[in-house]
């Protein structure tokens, strides 16, 4: 049930914000070379490696399971307000790739930015679907011992280490498929973009 409400929410946050972000850039024109200008500024903001090398492998990877290992990102496992930083990272997510989209779809044409998302996309959406249900197992199994202490109530301890279980095999699944995802995207995305 958990993966099934994950995917319904992500698939809505990101489609939406998608959705906007690619009706606003491409009525406000200005908007679009801002962005393009802070992209390809020398000074950047971000340095990413160049393609089909290990460094950009790693780069993608490490970003995409982040909330594991990344002090910052892991601010998304508190309870209570884990979830609100993650719906806000999800609202963000999607903005970037509708202007990215956008932007690329507009230079290059509407293929390009599809070939440039879907190879990697069909493993790494599947793969937020599953780091987002274990941080949602997470949350709902932390929730419900902090309420249970609170009240007074007997701890249910296997119900707790189930929970547990799940978000570390939800966990395990997600890092697997996003090592995946990372290779397409570091070795046949940027193949496929050349023909």
């Amino acid at each position: 049930m958990i993966i099934k409400v994950t995917t319904l929410v992500l698939f809505t946050i990101v489609f939406l914000s998608i959705l906007l972000t690619t009706i606003i850039f491409s009525k406000i024109p200005l908007l679009s070379d801002w962005f393009r200008s802070i992209v390809q500024s020398e000074r950047g903001y971000i340095a990413i490696p160049p393609p089909f090398t290990e460094d950009l492998y790693y780069f993608i990877f490490f970003n995409n399971i982040g909330h594991f290992w990344s002090p910052p990102k892991m601010l998304v496992w508190l309870p209570f307000l884990g979830s609100l930083i993650l719906g806000l990272e999800l609202l963000l997510n999607g903005g970037i790739i509708g202007v990215v989209a956008t932007i690329t779809g507009m230079t290059q044409g509407v293929l390009y930015p599809m070939v440039g998302i879907i190879p990697h996309g069909v493993i790494e959406i599947p793969a937020f679907i599953f780091q987002f249900s274990s941080l949602i197992r997470w949350h709902t199994t932390t929730i419900d011992a902090v309420m249970v202490k609170i009240t007074g109530e007997k701890v249910n301890r296997a119900k707790i280490v189930r929970g547990i279980k799940d978000t570390v095999i939800l966990a395990i699944i997600s890092v697997t498929l996003f090592m995946l995802a990372a290779y397409i995207e570091t070795y046949v995305t940027p193949y496929l973009l050349k023909t």
